[in-house]
């Protein structure tokens, strides 16, 4: 006897293959050789069989066809719309069709599949295939990560196999009987769950769920939540990475392992989403339909839906109607009839009480709170054995401790979730092969922080000397900020930063020109290998009343500036650039950035700072400071009470008091002008344009010191020493080297003529 099911293989050149069941997406193999991948996946097949599982499910169909398809979906990335096109194999099969109304023509129906995207649905017209397949898919993909459709990206050659797998049983007294001790086969899933869910008893015993390791109370709580004949549906509340699937999971394991006369015994678990509740719907009422049958089966079943997002849920179906899916659902899960388990962090359920106040009346909640130390470091450890396992790698304990320190010490998500998150990518490290190490650890927090190994790794030393001399050589003639700059890093590298307040938060105070910015440039760059990782934002951009709503958003509107830049890049320097001008609300804003190192959106949603550097600029006091280069009659210290005074009679006191340090910045004196003046223009003369002609230039201290006399103004610092080098140095020598008939001699020489200009000549 055999049973023949459908494998979709897909061919990765220079890999190998990849194969599953169709009907069954969890069997699965990845081989040299499609032969050897069959040849797994029969294995399976073949022990599930044995065991009187899938010979009541249909596998195959004799008129299965493919054909591919192309389609343009939607990504979001960095907070921008892209436009990503996908290439995707269908595969159809005839079904039974509806009856036809009277008069009507009959339509063949068709199963239609979409196994890279792993989604599925019934077409009753075939004439609708492409926009049917359009509309599936991208319900599904609606506004999917890019990376997540770089995985779906067409790599090879995609088929459709047949395999059949032989069985034999033996037919004796003893088999029988055997086979009467069995527990009986669970019924397929009926249309209304088949459609729209995945059987998660199904996974478990392909021992592909996930383990909840010390969270016996909570799982007991949801058991006996779930099993209860009223209020028997369940929402998990907890920080996003806290193990709320996990726990999920485990209770599924857990009824698969009960025994007879346990609440447990004969529990079935279905997981569903909002894109698979509403994929292939296309006109209103059809997903009332779909529900109607989905609530139905789980009636029929007693059976538990998951879904893993309360706010997916609750927009599902909103419209003009007033009905949505939560409200269509809400008379089952107040009779009990209907068993629901929801995910949501303490910001979801927030929002969903302004809306959706009786919904949540219905659900239990169970709060579900990130695990001590030493129970964290208990369940990574049996969560490490699992992604060993499916990594083919494995950890050593200085890998395990490493992971749940960096996690802890920069807050990469509750414990042991983030710690494990930090496994996986370092398990995908170059040279991980095998075993991963506290070091392959450290490397792969550093790609995804940014971070320079010699501050995040406590056996390199930081040489505190260098690290000053590398900011002045960034930064010059500040000494103050350059220290303040240095005494961060090392605060940060030994770990004795407050971890409930940002990395750092300061004022830095002085004239236009001196330095504020390159600062904040100089520090982004160290601490994180790129400038791009300061986030800058002109408060003149925010002076207008109300204001403040533009960096933090507005309920049901678009996301705040601020907090959706924070929220996609945590560890990065934001820089608030003359903050005096900003409107009141935007300081009261910074009260809660700044005491407790998190921002509250408008949505509800917290942003963590706690990885963030802080920096305020600030004019005030500039004007009245006096206009001579260097401010040389002012000493140091009146400069800095001067400074000092201007912001203690602007700022109020709640918001200085929330500040680290504010630091007042020196007038420029003649030597730094000179510097700043030879700095911008050796950057000028290494210009593409020069090095590709084989052109070098050069300069005596003459051109530094007309450039530094000519080029800068005590009011403006040095920002025009740079419009002096384009206008003095770079535009002469771009139209002498644009008249050069002839290609133009290798060496250009710089001086002041006699008439007080600086002229250019070519030399052999």
């Amino acid at each position: 006897m055999e049973k023949n099911v459908h494998l979709f293989v897909r061919t990765y050149p220079g890999l190998g293959v990849a194969a599953h069941v169709l009907t069954h997406p969890h069997l699965a193999a990845f081989a040299p050789t499609l032969h050897a991948a069959r040849l797994d996946i029969a294995a399976v097949v073949g022990r599930l069989l044995k065991r009187g599982e899938l010979w009541d499910e249909e596998t195959h169909w004799s008129d299965l066809r493919q054909r591919k398809t192309t389609l343009t979906v939607r990504a979001l990335e960095h907070g921008k719309m892209l436009s990503v096109p996908l290439r995707l194999t269908v595969l159809t099969h005839g079904v039974k069709a509806r009856p036809a109304r009277k008069g009507a023509l009959a339509r063949q129906a068709l199963r239609v599949w979409v196994p890279r995207v792993d989604v599925k649905g019934t077409l009753h017209d075939a004439a609708d295939l492409e926009p049917f397949v359009e509309e599936m898919v991208r319900h599904e993909l609606y506004l999917a990560s890019l990376d997540r459709l770089h995985s779906l990206a067409y790599v090879g050659e995609e088929q459709v196999e047949t395999l059949s797998v032989p069985v034999r049983f033996r037919d004796t007294p003893r088999a029988r009987a055997l086979d009467a001790a069995k527990p009986q086969r669970r019924q397929a899933p009926p249309p209304g769950l088949a459609e729209a869910s995945r059987c998660l008893n199904e996974e478990a015993r392909a021992g592909l769920l996930e383990r909840a390791w010390e969270r016996d109370l909570e799982v007991s709580r949801l058991a006996e939540a779930v099993t209860s004949r009223t209020r028997a549906s369940v929402l998990l509340v907890g920080p996003s990475s806290v193990g709320k699937t996990a726990l999920v999971h485990e209770l599924v394991q857990r009824a698969e392992a009960a025994t007879t006369g346990s609440p447990l015994h004969g529990l079935e678990v279905f997981s569903s989403s909002g894109g698979r509740i509403m994929a292939g719907m296309r006109y209103l009422g059809q997903w009332q339909e779909r529900v109607k049958h989905m609530v139905e089966a789980l009636r029929v079943r007693r059976a538990v839906l998951h879904l893993d997002s309360l706010s997916e849920l609750l927009s599902l179906g909103a419209g003009d109607t007033g009905l949505d899916v939560a409200r269509q659902l809400l008379p089952a899960l107040e009779s009990g009839e209907v068993s629901l388990v929801l995910e949501a962090t303490p910001e979801d359920v927030a929002r969903a009480e302004r809306t959706h106040a009786a919904f949540l009346q219905s659900l239990r909640h169970i709060a579900v709170a990130p695990l001590s130390a030493q129970a964290a470091r208990t369940a990574l450890q049996q969560a490490s054995h699992r992604v060993g396992r499916a990594r083919k790698v494995r950890f050593t304990p200085d890998a395990l401790d490493r992971a749940g320190e960096l996690t802890e010490r920069f807050g990469s998500g509750p414990s042991p979730g983030g710690a494990v998150s930090l496994l996986r990518a370092a398990s995908t490290e170059p040279g991980a092969a095998g075993e991963v190490n506290a070091a392959s650890v450290t490397r792969a927090f550093c790609t995804r922080t940014g971070y320079p190994l010699e501050l995040v790794d406590s056996a390199i030393r930081l040489d505190p000397d260098a690290l000053l001399r590398r900011f002045r050589e960034r930064v010059v003639g500040q000494d103050e900020a350059t220290l303040l700059l240095r005494n961060l890093v090392v605060t940060l590298k030994t770990g004795l930063a407050d971890p409930s307040r940002p990395l750092g938060a300061f004022l830095l105070l002085g004239p236009t020109g001196v330095g504020k910015t390159e600062s904040a440039l100089a520090l982004a760059e160290y601490l994180f290998g790129d400038v791009a990782r300061l986030a800058r934002f002109d408060m003149a951009e925010y002076a207008a009343p109300g204001s403040a709503t533009r960096l933090v958003g507005e309920a049901g509107g678009q996301q705040g500036s601020l907090a959706r830049r924070v929220r996609e890049q945590p560890f990065g320097v934001v820089l608030l650039d003359e903050i005096e001008k900003a409107d009141a609300g935007v300081h009261d804003l910074l009260l809660q950035v700044l005491g407790e190192g998190r921002l509250t959106d408008a949505t509800g949603r917290t942003v963590s700072f706690r990885n963030t550097v802080v920096l305020l600029t600030s004019n005030l006091g500039a004007d009245s400071a006096g206009r001579s280069l260097g401010f040389g009659e002012r000493g140091v210290q009146e400069r800095a009470a001067h400074y000092l005074g201007a912001a203690a009679a602007f700022f109020r006191p709640e918001l200085l008091n929330r500040l680290d340090r504010v630091v007042p910045y020196r007038a420029l004196t003649e030597d730094v002008i000179e510097s700043l003046a030879r700095r911008a223009l050796e950057a000028a003369l290494s210009r593409e344009g020069l090095s590709r002609r084989g052109v070098k230039v050069t300069f005596g201290e003459d051109v530094v010191k007309h450039l530094a006399r000519t080029g800068f103004d005590a009011r403006y610092g040095a920002r025009p020493l740079k419009r002096a080098v384009e206008q003095q140095v770079v535009a002469p020598l771009a139209r002498w080297l644009a008249a050069q008939a002839t290609s133009a001699p290798p060496l250009v020489a710089l001086r002041v003529g006699a008439e007080g200009r600086i002229a250019l000549s070519g030399l052999e």
